[in-house]
């Protein structure tokens, strides 16, 4: 019967061959140098030949030689915890918005759906005046409402939506 194996075998460790990496890691290992960057403990040209470097790596060794005389903390913080922005709740003016008939200001893609939808109609009112007036005051069917219509009535079903869901947040 043999007798079991440490758990921590130094020696094996030192044979064995070096553990490949992938992208993930290298990104994790630039994140890492961007923070100490931010943090002024590398200058641009260090911090350049270390992104070289890391983007090249191919072990997990060439990885830490990269960070190993950076603090641990710099090395351990996820980028998620960087000192928290404080966020001004966004108010119409701020936002470039103007505000709806309750106050809740429409999404920007909401008022450019506006803005174009207006635009339309007011081509196709323009070309049906000027068939009019051609035609000496004579003016066809008021074919611009379909149109204005049926667009319409989606905009305004979809603004109503769009003001819901605000309301509800």
């Amino acid at each position: 019967m043999s007798t079991p194996e440490p758990l921590d075998r130094p020696a094996e460790a030192e044979t064995r061959p070096a553990v490949r990496i992938g992208d993930l890691e290298r990104e994790q290992t630039a994140a890492h140098l961007g923070r100490a960057f931010g943090e002024g403990r590398l200058d641009l040209a260090e911090y350049d030949e270390r992104i070289a470097s890391a983007y090249s790596a191919k072990t997990a060794s060439d990885l830490l030689h990269l960070t190993a005389d950076l603090p641990l903390a710099t090395r351990e913080r996820p980028a998620s915890s960087a000192a928290p922005v404080e966020r001004r709740p966004a108010t119409p003016e701020r936002a470039g918005r103007q505000p709806g008939a309750d106050g809740a200001p429409l999404p920007t893609w909401l008022r450019r759906l506006w803005l174009v939808y207006a635009g339309v109609v007011a081509i196709n009112v323009v070309i049906w005046l000027i068939i009019g007036l051609g035609g000496g005051l004579d003016f066809p069917y008021f074919w611009p409402m379909w149109v204005a219509g049926p667009w319409g009535v989606v905009l305004l079903i979809s603004t109503v939506g769009a003001r819901l869901a605000a309301n509800d947040r």
